[in-house]
């Protein structure tokens, strides 16, 4: 059985027709199912679980069996499915947990788990979660999702229905932090630097020496490394740091190295760690221009161009950095 998810206490696997038996025990239970319209029977519970195994073949998620990691006991579901929310096919997280287990937060884990699995490993920009109106519990959870109330509307089968909604913008807010470089070890830049540039390895053959000093020369200089940059977090773990030097104030600061670990591109972090850079230099009185120098051949100039950068002069690259492209110098003009 495939692992999909791990947290701190809880494994989220693909179902499995063995688990039929522990599964039943959940939903065939009154008090577990009072928002349902009734408790689930035997066939209904395998129309569930097979139901489940048809998602992870046709979208490659599905509820998942949810399975204590320390005892491997199988405590309840939890996934993303696509569910009819007002008339629309919506992607939703969905969740049930035995009710042995009420109230000590294995809900909330396992919903944020697949929540940042769900904007991790899919283009969609919400994700929804809906219950009958009566359900506490399920929009209480919903809640410490991050997510908030967008809907309420009538339902044959609930009479009536709330929808919850967390947007991937709220998301990255909720999941990102930015902290100071001497939170980190020294090498913590040059390590991202490293994986960041890791799709071409002319990169490091070129840039290595000046990753490696503007790593030193942070770390030899805490009073201006905290002052100038910070390294982007997702919850704990860093994935991406950005710099700039204020030297020219008030003509302009220039942006210096701005980098998302390889792994963690492609999910808005990059847009997002450069957007607090821009809030923070925005706030030196007098500034009449944020400018940043990159290369043609590499994917930033769409990151700058995103929040407002503007190319305003090209120049061919004839050096050792040759293969990058072009040098292009974008603005913002304050």
């Amino acid at each position: 059985m495939k692992i999909m998810i791990e947290t701190e206490r809880l494994l989220l696997r693909e179902y499995s027709p063995d688990d039929f038996d522990a599964f039943y025990e959940i939903v065939s239970d009154p008090e577990t199912m009072a928002h349902y319209p009734a408790p689930f029977d035997e066939a209904r519970t395998r129309r569930w679980i097979d139901w489940n195994l048809e998602n992870y073949a046709q979208y490659g998620f599905g509820l998942w069996a949810v399975v204590l990691k320390e005892t491997g006991e199988f405590i309840g579901d939890c996934g993303i499915t696509i569910q009819n929310i007002d008339g629309e096919m919506l992607p939703e997280i969905g969740y049930h947990i035995h009710k042995k287990y009420w109230r000590q937060g294995f809900a909330k884990e396992a919903a944020r788990a697949v929540r940042d699995w769900a904007f991790l490993n899919t283009k969609y920009h919400v994700l929804y979660s809906y219950m009958k109106y009566t359900n506490e519990g399920s929009w209480r959870t919903a809640m410490a999702n991050g997510m908030k109330k967008v809907k309420e509307y009538p339902d044959p089968k609930n009479k009536i229905s709330y929808a919850f909604a967390i947007t991937r913008k709220e998301w990255i807010h909720a999941v990102l932090s930015f902290r100071k470089f001497t939170d980190f070890d020294r090498g913590i830049m040059y390590s991202i630097l490293k994986d960041a540039y890791s799709f071409d390895k002319r990169c490091a053959q070129c840039w290595d020496g000046n990753w490696r000093e503007t790593d030193d020369f942070f770390f030899d200089h805490p009073e201006i490394a905290d002052k100038y940059g910070f390294v982007t977090c997702f919850h704990e773990e860093p994935v991406g740091f950005i710099c700039w030097d204020p030297r020219n104030r008030p003509e302009y600061v220039e942006i210096g190295h701005n980098a998302i670990r390889t792994a963690w591109k492609g999910n808005g972090f990059g847009q997002a760690q450069l957007a607090e850079a821009l809030r923070r230099i925005r706030e030196y009185e007098g500034l009449k221009e944020i400018r940043v120098r990159t290369n043609s051949n590499l994917t930033a100039p769409k990151n700058y161009e995103s929040v407002g950068f503007v190319l305003y002069d090209r120049k061919k690259n004839q050096g050792e950095a040759a293969f990058s492209g072009d040098d292009l110098y974008y603005r913002i003009q304050l």
